[in-house]
């Protein structure tokens, strides 16, 4: 289940989703999801370009948008990750948006930056994930259960470098959080605090990601920082927003991006609320300690946040509809809009994308291309009725950045 998507399903039924992971046959250490390339489909020869935007200080061409997967199920909250030998690898939700026992996707690899995708395989869901010195894509649970006094824990799953495959492993363990934190679903075992967002080296090596959740006592959400040295043995570090800040959202701070801006500063945006702007936290301390403010543009859940080699910062996010926010100065201060919305519909007028959960993810390809990934779901937060032809997907548009004079 998907971080912010817990708040709008408090008053729903606990749901039991152990029967969902019986498709991953075998424990921890066994491969759980392996991807053959398909055969069957037709492979488009090339990225067709939409017609070039102008922006203040760049030009920016997207492309029609690519399918990379299809259902008749329940497939959205998509995320996607540039692996270390440039591959990509896609992970959709596969379940309703519902408390689970263990969350699941589907999952679906690229080898030529997004233009084609490998069949889908069932593998274990989450977003927040880092790469080790090897190469190897460690990716986080996203429901943590506590394991002894102060500490909560869980599995994780690794993607080896290079292969297509990924891999169940336990030993993941977070801790010393400031206060108690307040389960949302008690009764499937489930801690406070979710892994959410993204993750970047500090200047001692280690790596800092975010985590969101309750403490006790308080009506809204906490984000907070954790850092780790091995990628799996993590521990609290500070708090970027509490819920008795002062930023207005109902929520209260959630799901985050982080990056480190070309000025050595650290950025990490997050939802407040649906349809609100979204927040925003500097630290020039590595994390020990955050500013805040409201962002002004980019809104209003979960962020995906890239800084480019040339310091230029691209923001995806959504609800209403689905944007990419563009800063060519990289400070985060001024931001011009891609509508991704009107690009889907302007390229697909017969598959609109007239409803989506606003989730989206987006990396960059190399200096000048970025990849942002978002889904289309036709019966919304519905299951598609059996008389329905649609379906649900999601899809990827390559965006092309060219620097201009202002």
């Amino acid at each position: 289940m998907r971080p912010a998507n817990l708040r709008r399903h408090l008053n729903c039924p606990l749901l039991i989703g152990a029967a969902a992971l019986l498709c991953l046959v075998g424990g921890p250490g066994t491969d759980v999801a392996r991807s053959q390339d398909s055969s069957t489909e037709e492979k488009p020869p090339a990225w067709v370009n939409r017609p070039t935007l102008k922006l203040p200080g760049l030009e920016v061409t997207a492309s029609e948008p690519v399918l990379v997967a299809r259902s008749r199920g329940y497939l959205w909250f998509p995320t996607v990750v540039r692996l270390a030998n440039g591959d990509l690898v896609a992970l959709m939700q596969n379940h309703a948006d519902v408390h689970v026992k263990q969350s699941t996707g589907d999952a679906t690899w690229s080898r030529d930056g997004g233009l084609t995708w490998s069949a889908s395989v069932v593998a274990p869901y989450g977003d927040c994930n880092l790469r080790r010195k090897a190469g190897d894509q460690v990716f986080l649970p996203f429901h943590l259960r506590t394991v002894s006094k102060g500490v909560l824990g869980g599995e994780y799953v690794v993607n080896p470098k290079g292969r297509r495959v990924l891999k169940v492993r336990k030993g993941v363990t977070f801790r010393g959080l400031p206060r108690k934190d307040r389960s949302l679903a008690p009764k499937l075992g489930h801690a406070g605090f979710f892994f959410n967002g993204s993750t970047v080296v500090l200047k001692s090596g280690a790596y800092l990601t975010t985590l969101y959740g309750k403490f006790e006592g308080d009506p809204r959400f906490s984000l907070v920082t954790a850092t780790s040295r091995n990628g799996t043995a993590w521990k609290f570090r500070s708090i970027v927003a509490d819920s008795a800040c002062s930023l207005p959202g109902g929520d209260g701070p959630g799901e985050a991006a982080t990056v480190r801006l070309a000025d050595g500063r650290l950025l990490c945006v997050f939802r407040l609320g649906g349809g609100s702007p979204l927040g925003q936290a500097y630290s020039d301390d590595d994390g020990a300690t955050w500013t805040r403010s409201v962002m002004d543009g980019p809104r209003s859940v979960m962020p995906g946040l890239v800084c480019m080699t040339d310091g230029t910062l691209a923001l995806s996010s959504g609800r209403p509809g689905v944007s990419v926010w563009l800063d060519p100065k990289g400070d985060g201060i001024a931001w011009h809009s891609v509508d991704l919305v009107a690009n889907h519909n302007d390229s697909l007028p017969d598959e609109k994308l007239d409803t989506t959960s606003g989730y989206t993810e987006i990396v960059a390809l190399d200096d000048t291309h970025l990849l942002v990934i978002y889904d289309r779901i036709p019966s919304g937060w519905n299951a598609i009725p059996e008389d329905s032809t649609e379906t649900n997907s999601c899809w990827v548009v390559r965006l092309t950045l060219k620097h201009t004079a202002e």
